[in-house]
């Protein structure tokens, strides 16, 4: 059973029984030691900072600023051991400019590439596509390839082409097989 936070224990943690801490808790940091390892104090402990084990890494700048600032950090004990903390993550603040903060984390980042859709449903008035070097429409064994010369090769199996008007086909020249 844990205490509440802020609340003393009855007894003090050197090597008298002490009451075990089950769940998380939350503390904060207040520096580093020799050794690299945080200090950490929370509510209902009496020996002051103690050394903890972690596991999350960050940045000196990080530390520094969550020591400055007493940002909370989420604690965890061996066996329950209130004399054994371990940190397993900071208490993240809300932003009042949240925006900035993703453009500014983002910044020199290249995006995820948005993968392809699979369907294409459209109904308006006009559809363009457009492709830097080439377009491929296919389905099963037939295709049409537009590329950025110029030239459009349809493929298939059986080819039909039908106008209830005139059906005319231009070029430069014509050749039929």
């Amino acid at each position: 059973m844990s205490m509440p936070v802020g609340r003393p224990h009855a007894e003090p943690l050197g090597d008298a029984p002490r009451e075990r801490i089950w769940g998380s808790r939350l503390g904060w940091l207040t520096g580093v030691d020799d050794n690299g390892r945080f200090l950490v104090d929370f509510g209902g402990n009496t020996e002051g900072p103690l050394p903890a084990k972690r596991t999350i890494n960050l940045t000196s700048e990080v530390v520094r600023a969550a020591v400055a600032t007493r940002q909370f950090a989420v604690l965890l004990f061996e066996d329950g051991d209130p004399r054994l903390p371990l940190v397993i993550g900071l208490e993240q603040g809300h932003s009042s400019t949240p925006l900035l903060d993703v453009m500014l984390d983002t910044a020199g980042i290249e995006p995820e590439p948005v993968p392809a859709p699979t369907e294409a449903r459209v109904d308006g008035q006009r559809v363009e596509i457009e492709g830097k070097d080439e377009i491929v429409l296919r389905c099963g064994q037939a295709s049409i390839t537009m590329r950025s010369n110029g030239k459009v090769v349809i493929r298939g199996v059986y080819v039909e082409t039908q106008s209830s008007g005139v059906n005319r086909i231009k070029g430069g020249s014509v050749q039929v097989n």
